[in-house]
């Protein structure tokens, strides 16, 4: 076995959980080569992965005729070089196709009850059979491929792979310094590609509020995304309401009125002299940049997306707030991560069952006390380190 090809046409979270199979295929078959087909946009994760040989792309981008032409282009490319197996690890057809016009001795499929049809499994010559939804992580179930190259996947622990590249790492130095960022900071990424996997803004501006409050600079970031960047400003908004008006009032009172208010409540009295500095990057990240900034924070607070994954590919601690997502497949892969589970404090709707336009914050149910005790529980790692 000299080369393989393994396809992962999805988001950047899926792709970035794949690099744990890439690592393992090099360092149980010596000498492999392996190669990996995503879509472009995704392909910032894997820059600087030592694992892969070539990563190929489709733009989706591309429309018409010039996409047609761009993918035939690849369908060629996959048959000449002769791979020895391809791994097709979602639904799509184009993958599928690609499989199986290369020709490759080992064309491995996992097995998706939407796709029953004949040509599709015409495409194919192993079919690997995953447990029943929910019941494995993906990176559990990517590794079931190792099958195919007679490999037990139970003996291998898999473990994602994301490097910062030099220059990004300098980059964010300079970002860092020319903002005042000076020694240790959270960087928090409320927002995800879907409103229902978001908590409220008041709560994650609270919990913002109280980290600066005991002396710890706060990074916030979020994609060039309109929605993603309103959402990250009016989270840091609230939060310099917050202080302004503990240097005005008494904690139990600060939202205004007289009668004692939940959240500020949650937020005990520190010393002003103590703020930390709150710099707000939404909109104004790479993903590169995003990963030299990660491996720099102290901990990482966010919701079910690709940050989350990042911070654990990179093993930084972080609490993660958790919807209607099947939780045991797509929590951090990290034993420094503190996942807080909407379900676990409210019902909620089957993760089959959402419908992703609706702007529905799902996580609501998570109460601000818990989230401010996980994050308590780092930050004093952090202080009294």
């Amino acid at each position: 076995m000299q080369k393989i090809l393994v396809i992962k046409l999805r988001h950047h979270g899926d792709v970035l959980l794949t690099t744990a199979l890439y690592r393992a295929l090099v360092e149980q078959l010596p000498g492999v080569r392996v190669d990996t087909l995503i879509y472009k946009e995704t392909t910032p994760l894997l820059q600087n992965n030592p694992h892969l040989n070539q990563v190929l792309c489709i733009d989706r981008k591309l429309k018409g005729f010039a996409r047609l032409k761009a993918e035939l282009k690849l369908l060629f490319q996959v048959r000449r070089t002769g791979y020895d197996a391809v791994v097709h690890l979602t639904d799509q057809w184009v993958g599928a196709l690609i499989t199986g016009f290369s020709k490759a001795p080992v064309r491995v499929q996992m097995q998706y009850a939407k796709r029953k049809q004949a040509a599709w499994h015409a495409c194919f010559n192993r079919r690997l059979v995953p447990p029943p939804r929910g019941q494995a992580h993906a990176v559990e179930l990517n590794l079931l491929c190792l099958q195919a190259f007679n490999i037990n996947p139970a003996g291998v622990k898999g473990q994602p792979t994301l490097v910062p590249l030099p220059a990004q790492m300098t980059k964010a130095d300079e970002l860092l310094q020319q903002h005042g960022i000076a020694g240790p900071f959270v960087l928090i990424h409320p927002a995800a590609r879907w409103p229902f996997k978001c908590w409220e803004d008041t709560k994650f501006a609270a919990v913002v509020a109280h980290l600066l409050r005991r002396g710890l600079n706060v990074v916030l970031t979020c994609s060039p995304d309109d929605i993603e960047v309103q959402m990250t400003r009016e989270i840091e908004h609230l939060a310099r309401e917050h202080l302004l008006l503990t240097l005005r009032k008494p904690a139990d009172t600060m939202l205004g009125g007289n009668a004692p208010n939940p959240i500020s409540a949650a937020l005990p009295d520190i010393p002003h002299s103590g703020f930390g500095q709150l710099l707000n990057l939404g909109g104004q990240m790479s993903l590169p940049l995003l990963t030299a900034l990660l491996s720099k924070c102290a901990f990482y607070v966010g919701v079910d997306s690709a940050p989350m994954h990042m911070a654990a590919a990179l093993n930084v601690p972080q609490v993660a707030l958790f919807g209607p997502s099947w939780v045991n497949e797509w929590r951090p892969w990290s034993d420094k991560a503190t996942v807080i589970y909407a379900g676990d404090h409210g019902p909620l709707p089957h993760p089959d069952s959402i419908n992703t336009d609706d702007p529905t914050r799902l996580l609501a149910a998570i109460p601000l006390d818990v989230v401010i005790g996980a994050v308590d529980r780092l930050a004093d790692q952090v202080q009294h380190s």
